[in-house]
Formats: C-alpha cells, structure tokens, sequence
C-alpha cells in the first residue's frame, strides 16, 4: 500500500492501463471484470476523484430527455445495420457462425434480466473501462491529440473485439467493429460517457429483442 501511496497520478494510470490490458488479452472475460474493479477503486480513492471522473467522461448530462431519445435512435439504427449488412459478410468471410449460445432466453423474465445486464454490463462497466478510462488514458499517454485520440480508439477497439473471443473470431470481428464505432460517439460528444454508455446498452436491448422474438434468422437474411 506504501508503494502505491508513493506513485503519482501519472504512473499510476499507467500502471492501471497497463495492468488492465494484459488482464483483457490473457483472461478476457474476467479480465475486463478485474479491470474494472481497478479503476473503479482507483476512481473511488484518488484525492481529485471529481476532477479523474469529469476526465473519463462521467458528466452531468445537459438534458437527460435529448440524451435517451439520441442513444436510443443511435442503439437501434446501429444494431439493425449491423446485423443486417454487416454480419452476414463477416461471417461469409471467416466462414463460421458469431456464437450467441452464451445467450439463454427461455422466459421473459430471462429476457428483462439480459436487458439489464446489457445495460450494467455492456454498456456501464465495458464503457467506464474501454472508452472512459482506456481511450483517454492510452490517448494521453501517447500524445494527448487527434492522432492520440485515434490510436486509442483503433487499439481500444481491437482490445474490446478480442475479449469477445467467446463468440468465435466472426464475434471478435463484429464487436471490435462496434467498439470502434462507441469510441467515435465517446469522441464525438466531447468525450461525455453517457453517449457511449447508453448507446451501448440500448445496442444490446434490440439484439437481445431481436433474439427473444426469434428474428434474428430473418434479420440476418434479409439483404445476403
């Protein structure tokens, strides 16, 4: 503890940042969970907190009707473009089916619990941890520019698209695509998370529709 007291801000973010890479390409699933406790206890402990969390986008939305109405229009146009041009060709070219079988919705109560985790989950903690935390921190400690910015979007897309490895490479494709574009949203509204956060889960809630009123087939097939 003496050791950490004695870091400054600076190193130990870089400490954290790195940490929380290794842990994502090592251990993925459980390792972007580990990452998140990290920063959370470091959000949660640091002396200027309030200043750390404004700097990874945790700010006060301006108007919180316009905020929904926004992620939500984003959420949906972006899921049904995905699953309806954007799949089926990664999937033609890797030759193999994104795996959703970790997905079980055998009530509706099954499915209102998903959509709750795609929101705490997906959207909350993978947002603070990839586009919160990792894109500002990667982008500082590279140049703190566009081209700063950029890079930390490519390798945070990349890192969010490998600890996906669950669904297959079609998955780690597709989600490293999706990531990608949660890291313009995150850049694009001037870095406030809530952007990407709620996109992020109102992405899941009209998969996990989709999937529950069984017309993810359909979907799928309507262009390919």
């Amino acid at each position: 503890m003496g050791f950490l007291k004695n870091l400054t801000t600076e190193k130990l973010e870089l400490m954290i940042t790195i940490l929380s890479v290794i842990l994502i390409l090592t251990i993925p699933q459980y390792g972007v969970i580990i990452a998140f406790i990290m920063v959370i206890v470091y959000l949660r402990r640091s002396k200027n907190r309030f200043e750390i969390r404004k700097s990874i986008g945790l700010k006060r939305p301006n108007n919180l009707p316009i905020l929904i109405f926004v992620t939500a229009i984003l959420g949906i146009l972006i899921e049904l473009v995905i699953e309806i041009f954007v799949n089926p060709i990664i999937e033609k070219i890797t030759n193999s089916k994104i795996d959703i079988s970790e997905v079980e919705m055998e009530s509706f109560g099954d499915y209102l619990t998903w959509i709750v985790i795609g929101f705490v989950i997906g959207g909350l903690l993978e947002e603070i941890l990839f586009r919160g935390f990792l894109i500002t921190r990667i982008s500082k400690f590279l140049r703190a520019d566009k081209m700063g910015n950029c890079l930390a979007l490519f390798l945070t897309s990349l890192l969010f698209g490998l600890c996906h490895l669950y669904q297959g490479w079609s998955g780690v494709i597709s989600t490293g695509l999706i990531g990608f574009i949660f890291g313009i949203i995150f850049l694009t509204f001037n870095k406030n998370l809530w952007y990407s956060i709620l996109t992020h889960g109102f992405v899941n809630a009209t998969a996990l529709t989709i999937l529950y009123f069984g017309y993810y087939e359909k979907i799928e097939s309507l262009i390919f």
